[in-house]
């Protein structure tokens, strides 16, 4: 067997940031390839490059006045320093390090309910690197509950390859993998349902070169291209209705369109209109000014009844 062999890097994120917040900023982290050790305040990935994959096990090592520094650990069969510099590239984009959020906290500060958000470092999101993932999963999640998504989304997470001395722990599988997999695999052991012809149209549409996923990034960082153009590529996706399509626009840094369902029209009943019911139309004339990061807005209003914010302010509020 070939020893694991280690290589480390560094990354800086501008302040507000904590490694916590933003690993526990949606249920992300309770699903393959991914995890948060609160003992060890360690967040983890299993990634890949080809078949070859790869532990990474980040760490707040810093705290400086302008910015936080996250210690990065690569484990793996090889790794080379074009590995180390790949599996950092990922996991800014995986923290949301590469966003400019100066808009949102200043928005923030006069918030009623959000102005404590620098306080614990929250404001970042959570997302996998390869929006290939980021679908399978928003389809696994789509009209069921949580719980059910994440053992789906975890049975989906066992295609894919390990590392032969860590094999329970699997790199997410590739468009190929999962269609090698078969209807059977997903109705029978990941159990996803109706999902499933979704799922399979998804990954042959990748594979087949009709879906261009790279496209889905390269767009979202170019002012030139409307919210909008991004969204219909999303929706052309089977089984991605508008939510879900809003929820994936956010992950690539834009927040300029409400994903509303269940959850949303819940919190702005609590929050915003007395008990009552709120329409969707009324949900997006509470949100409306708050422009570009009105989804950003709604879901860390909605994230700090979360018992992991409230434990952070807790703890904040005590030292």
């Amino acid at each position: 067997m070939t020893p694991m062999l280690a290589d480390s890097a560094t990354l800086s994120v501008p302040k507000p940031f904590s490694l916590k917040a933003t690993a526990l900023s949606h249920g992300w982290h309770e699903c393959a390839p991914m995890g948060w050790s609160e003992g060890g305040r360690c967040f983890q990935v299993m990634d890949r490059i080809g078949h070859d994959v790869y532990r990474v096990s980040v760490l707040e090592s810093r705290s400086a006045k302008r910015s936080v520094t996250l210690s990065l650990t690569i484990e793996g069969a090889e790794v080379t320093r074009a590995v180390v510099e790949t599996m950092r590239e990922r996991i800014e984009l995986v923290l949301g390090c590469r966003q400019d959020l100066t808009g949102f906290f200043e928005l923030c500060h006069d918030h009623p309910t959000l102005a404590v958000l620098p306080s614990i470092g929250a404001g970042r999101s959570l997302r996998s690197a390869c929006m290939a993932e980021n679908v399978v999963k928003a389809l696994c999640g789509t009209n069921t509950t949580w719980t059910q998504a994440v053992k789906s989304i975890n049975r989906i997470g066992q295609l894919g390859p390990a590392l032969p001395e860590l094999r329970n722990l699997n790199a997410w599988p590739t468009s190929r993998e999962i269609l090698r997999a078969g209807e059977k695999y997903l109705i029978e052991v990941a159990r996803v349902g109706y999902r499933s012809s979704s799922i399979l149209t998804f990954c042959t549409d990748v594979c087949e070169g009709r879906f261009d996923l790279e496209a889905l990034d390269r767009m979202a960082v170019d002012d030139d291209v409307e919210s909008d153009d991004i969204l219909a590529l999303l929706r052309s996706i089977h089984g991605i209705g508008p939510s879900s399509a809003h929820y994936l626009l956010s992950f690539l840094g834009r927040h300029d369109r409400l994903s509303i369902d269940t959850a949303t029209v819940a919190h702005v009943a609590r929050t915003h209109t007395k008990g009552r019911k709120p329409t969707a139309r009324q949900i997006e004339r509470i949100y409306a000014r708050y422009g570009k990061w009105k989804n950003k807005v709604w879901w860390f209003e909605h994230w700090l009844d979360w018992s992991t914010a409230r434990q952070m302010l807790d703890a904040v509020r005590h030292e």
